[in-house]
């Protein structure tokens, strides 16, 4: 008999797979965005009816298939039940994890991604917070860790430091005023842009959602994550249409 594991995790979606039983794709620490069946999570009396719900977050303990892991116990930490009370909060958690399934797979490093999204859906579910910016952050943040960042120190033409006043999604961040005319798809980059997005690549993720924009400097951030978005992430995706749609 194969041995139990315990993997720690975020359930990033489920799906019915009969009447009563579900499929959790879960993004773990140990072992990269896995598949879990839950055997009657559906039954009104399972043990894991409520554990087998998008966004919970704990320790799974499984046993391993072939291609997959059977359930055996949860330990839940966070619900998130706030989330599914709200509407556009709802959407962006979908996002969220639709966005972390793009870029990850079964034998992941992915310990810095789940951090990642546990403290975005810490954030998300907090009174007051601006939705739109941790959205912004948040792709941002989640493209660096999967080493599409955005160079932001230096022009990432000549590499020197000075007179940064641009900004080239193909090029692949920061331009200078001389290289300019060296790089397709220019624009202009504020020094508060610029800053948010240093702030952002090297804040430690407890004090990445610590700060505010003016609607100026939120509109600036929208279109540079947008660009980079675009330039490196092939896939559209189906929450994004509906979180659009209820702006």
């Amino acid at each position: 008999m194969k041995d139990e594991i315990v993997l720690t995790g975020i359930v990033l979606y489920t799906t019915q797979t009969n009447e009563y039983d579900k499929r959790l794709v879960v993004l773990t620490s140990e072992r990269g965005k896995v598949t879990i069946f839950a055997n009657g999570a559906r039954r009104p009396n399972s043990p894991y009816r409520a554990a087998s719900q998008s966004f919970v977050m704990g320790k799974f303990t499984v046993l391993e298939g072939r291609d997959s892991y059977r359930l055996i116990k949860v330990d839940v930490s966070e619900y998130f039940s706030e989330i599914s009370l709200d509407m556009q909060k709802l959407c962006y958690a979908s996002y969220f994890c639709e966005f972390m399934s793009y870029y990850t797979r079964e034998g992941d490093s992915c310990n810095n991604n789940l951090n990642l999204l546990y403290v975005t859906l810490k954030s998300l579910v907090q009174e007051g917070m601006d939705l739109q910016l941790i959205r912004y952050v948040y792709e941002i943040k989640l493209m660096d860790i999967e080493g599409q960042g955005i160079h932001a120190y230096s022009c990432v033409k000549c590499n020197k430091n000075d007179n940064l006043i641009f900004i080239s999604a193909e090029a692949g961040g920061l331009i200078c005023e001389k290289c300019e005319g060296n790089a397709k798809r220019v624009k202009r980059i504020s020094p508060t842009a610029i800053y948010t997005i240093q702030y952002v690549l090297s804040a430690p993720l407890t004090k990445l959602y610590s700060f505010r924009l003016d609607k100026k400097a939120l509109e600036e951030l929208s279109q540079i994550a947008d660009d980079f978005r675009n330039e490196y992430v092939e896939k559209k995706f189906k929450s994004m249409e509906i979180l659009e749609s209820l702006a």
